[in-house]
C-alpha cells in the first residue's frame, strides 16, 4: 500500500495536501469544542448536549446544501483550481475564530463554523472525483485505505496534540496553525496534474439550480444498478449521534469535573483522547477489511455489514466503561467497523462510475449522509440532555447501527451475485 505513494508523485502530493490540512482541522475542532464547553456549558447557556448537538449540526448542513453546488463545479472546473481556492478561503475563516471571545459570541462561532465546512465540501468533491484520474483501477482500494489511514492518524494526532498545544499556546494558537495548515496544502496543490474535465462538461446553472444535474448523476448510478449503495453512509447516520456523545462524555464524565464547571484544559484533553481512539479505529477498519474480505466488490460489500454490527458492539457497550482508558478502546473497536463501512462503500461505487459524473455522485451522497449525521447528531444529544443520562443515548444509537447493518445485509444480497458467480467458475 505505502508503494503507492513512491511510485505516483502526483497521488503523492494529493497524499501530502490531504494530511496536512487534516491535521490542522482537528486541531481546531478540539479547540472549538472546548470553548463550547467553557463559554457554554460553564455559563450554563444551554445544556451541553444541545449545544454539542447544534455544533454538530452547522459542521455538516452546511456541507449537504452546498453539495448540490460543490458536485457539479467538481465535474466542470479546473478540480485542482477548486482545491486551492476552497484552501485558501477556509484560511481566512479561521483567522475569524481568532475574534470569539466570551459567551456573547457563540453566535459568531457557530457561523464561522458553519462557513467554514460549506467550503470543505467543494475541497472534498473535488479530491473525491480526482482521485480515480490519479491511481489506477486496481490501487483505489489501496489510495482509499492509504487517504482513510491518514485520516483516521491526523484524527488522532490532531486531536489528542490538540489538546496540549491548547493548553501551550490556547485556542489563538491552535487556530493560527490551522489557517497556517490550510495555506501549506493549497502550495503544495499549485501544479498538480489532476486531469482536465470533459471537453462538453459544461456548466449550467439552470441544471444546477433546478436539481438536474443532481438527478442525471443518480439515473447514471441507478443505471449501473448501484443505486442502493449510496444510502450506506446515510444508514450509517448514527455515527452523527455518536461523535455529540463522546463530547459529552469527555466535557462529563471523563473530563474531571461536571460539565457545569469544566475548564477549556480538561475538557479539551478527555475530548482529544476519545477522538484520537476514533482515529485510531478508523485506520484500522480499512485494513482489516481488505485484509479479511478481498478486494472484489461483493467482499466489499459484505464488510459493509460486518462494519456496522462492529460499530454497534463497541457503542453498546461504552455505557459500561468505567475509566478513559476503557472508554477509548470500545471508541477504537466501534470506529474500526464505522471506518470499514465508509471506505468499502466509496470504493464500490468509485470503480463503476464514469468520471464526468463522480464530482456530482460524491455530492449526493454527501448530501444524504449529512442530513442523516444532522438529523442524528441532534437526536440523540437532545436525548442525552431530556433522560439527563448519555448512555440511554449510546444505547438507542447502538441499537440502531445493529439494525441497519441488518437492513443493509438484507438488502445487498443480490448485488454483485453474478460476480461471486464468475470468480468460482474460473478457479
Amino acid at each position: 500500500m505505502l508503494g503507492l505513494l513512491r511510485r505516483n508523485p502526483a497521488f503523492r502530493r494529493l497524499w501530502i495536501a490531504m494530511a496536512v490540512s487534516q491535521a490542522g482541522d482537528w486541531l481546531s475542532r478540539v479547540a472549538v469544542l472546548s470553548l463550547i464547553a467553557d463559554l457554554g456549558g460553564a455559563q450554563a447557556l444551554g445544556p451541553v448536549g444541545a449545544l454539542y448537538g447544534a455544533e454538530l449540526a452547522l459542521r455538516l448542513l452546511p456541507t449537504g446544501l452546498m453539495a448540490p453546488l460543490a458536485g457539479p463545479l467538481a465535474d466542470r472546473l479546473s478540480r485542482r483550481l477548486v482545491m486551492v481556492l476552497a484552501d485558501l478561503a477556509r484560511a481566512a475563516v479561521v483567522l475569524g475564530l481568532l475574534l470569539i471571545d466570551e459567551p456573547g459570541d457563540l453566535p459568531l462561532l457557530y457561523s464561522l463554523v458553519a462557513v467554514q465546512t460549506g467550503l470543505a465540501v467543494f475541497f472534498d468533491a473535488a479530491r473525491s472525483a480526482a482521485l480515480p484520474s490519479v491511481v489506477r483501477r486496481d490501487d483505489l482500494l489501496d489510495a482509499h485505505a492509504l487517504s482513510a489511514a491518514t485520516w483516521s492518524t491526523m484524527l488522532a494526532l490532531g486531536a489528542f496534540s490538540g489538546a496540549l498545544v491548547l493548553a501551550a499556546v490556547g485556542t489563538r494558537g491552535v487556530f493560527i496553525t490551522d489557517a497556517l495548515t490550510f495555506l501549506a496544502s493549497a502550495l503544495l496543490l499549485i501544479g498538480l496534474p489532476l486531469g482536465a474535465p470533459a471537453q462538453n462538461a459544461k456548466l449550467s446553472w439552470g441544471g444546477v439550480l433546478s436539481g438536474k444535474d443532481m438527478t442525471a448523476a443518480y439515473g447514471h448510478v441507478r443505471g449501473l444498478g448501484i443505486g442502493r449503495v449510496l444510502a450506506v453512509k446515510s444508514l450509517w447516520g448514527m455515527a452523527g449521534g455518536f461523535l455529540v456523545l463522546l463530547s459529552v462524555l469527555g466535557s462529563g464524565r471523563f473530563g474531571g469535573q461536571g460539565a457545569s464547571s469544566v475548564t477549556v484544559e480538561e475538557a479539551g484533553l478527555a475530548i482529544g483522547t476519545l477522538y484520537a481512539a476514533r482515529g485510531i479505529g478508523t485506520g484500522l477498519g480499512p485494513l482489516l477489511a481488505r485484509r479479511l474480505g478481498g478486494g472484489n466488490d461483493r467482499a466489499l460489500v459484505r464488510a459493509v455489514t460486518l462494519g456496522f454490527w462492529v460499530a454497534a458492539l463497541g457503542y453498546g457497550a461504552l455505557p459500561w466503561a468505567e475509566t478513559l482508558t476503557s472508554a477509548c478502546l470500545l471508541v477504537a473497536l466501534a470506529h474500526t467497523g464505522g471506518s470499514a463501512i465508509w471506505v468499502c462503500s466509496t470504493v464500490i461505487w468509485q470503480r463503476h462510475v464514469s468520471d464526468e459524473f463522480r464530482g456530482r455522485v460524491h455530492a449526493l451522497e454527501f448530501l444524504g449522509l449529512t442530513l442523516s449525521f444532522t438529523a442524528w447528531g441532534l437526536g440523540l444529544g437532545w436525548l442525552s440532555d431530556l433522560r439527563n443520562s448519555v448512555d440511554v443515548a449510546l444505547r438507542v444509537g447502538a441499537a440502531s447501527a445493529f439494525v441497519a447493518g441488518a437492513c443493509w445485509w438484507f438488502w445487498s444480497r443480490r448485488l454483485f451475485v453474478g460476480e461471486v458467480a464468475s470468480d468460482a467458475g474460473s478457479k
